[in-house]
């Protein structure tokens, strides 16, 4: 049984409810907020392993919440999972443009939001064992270290840095940086750039990697141009 803590925020009781007795009935400890004030004070109390946020909510939106998590280098790398009633592809886009790791429309399938939970705490869980592992197996040696011009990413501690000035990316954010750049140059499609960032169990919209990538990209700042557009083909890291 899992021990994975989720944080819902959702103002319709009825669905909040639905939602925390499945998630528990497979494991999973639950908390629920109604409003997005006291949502965002879960943040801290809970200390969630994973988000699932509306967006339409009383007193703070969603979307609001959003932000402060993404800009919170304690938050910054916590899976959001935004489950709402605007389901268009604007609507989806916007949602990954800010940061969330994927996106269910309402009215929503219970075994399919129950598998995108699964997908993104798996993902989490990796990450957290294989830096685990790489620190035990390295205590006395260097971090493990990408390099490119000004550009550091430590894939022991998973930060990333600019002229050692840290630099806060969300998990697909991170892991689209590190796939380009372990390719040293090749070119990676957009299907690869999915299986390496997001995963298969991910919501994937046309626009989905471009919509990580735009973000990466304004958040690299003056190393921007490292990533090159490869027309109708993908992305790679400008050697």
């Amino acid at each position: 049984m899992s021990n994975e803590r989720i944080l819902i925020i959702e103002d319709e009781a009825d669905i909040l409810s639905m939602v925390s007795l499945r998630l528990k009935s497979r494991g999973y400890e639950v908390c629920g907020a109604e409003t997005g004030l006291v949502g965002l004070r879960l943040i801290s109390e809970c200390n969630p392993d994973l988000i699932l946020l509306d967006l339409m909510l009383p007193e703070l939106g969603g979307l609001d919440i959003l932000r402060r998590v993404r800009s919170d280098k304690r938050y910054a790398r916590i899976p959001v999972l935004i489950v709402s009633a605007l389901g268009e592809e604007s609507d989806v886009v916007v949602g990954l443009e800010l940061g969330a790791d994927d996106y269910l429309s309402k009215p929503f399938n219970m075994s399919v939001l129950v598998a995108r939970v699964n997908a993104l705490l798996r993902r989490a869980c990796a990450e957290a064992i294989d830096n685990t592992h790489t620190s035990d197996s390295n205590s006395n040696k260097l971090s493990k270290v990408l390099i490119f011009g000004s550009l550091r990413v430590d894939t022991e501690s998973y930060q990333v840095f600019i002229s050692d000035k840290q630099i806060v990316l969300t998990g697909t954010e991170y892991r689209l940086l590190v796939a380009l750049l372990t390719a040293k140059g090749r070119v990676l499609t957009r299907n690869q750039l999915i299986d390496a960032a997001i995963g298969n169990d991910a919501i994937v919209i046309d626009r989905t990697i471009d919509v990580h990538l735009a973000s990466l990209r304004n958040k690299l700042g003056k190393m921007r141009d490292i990533i090159e557009t490869v027309r109708g083909v993908g992305y790679r890291i400008c050697q």
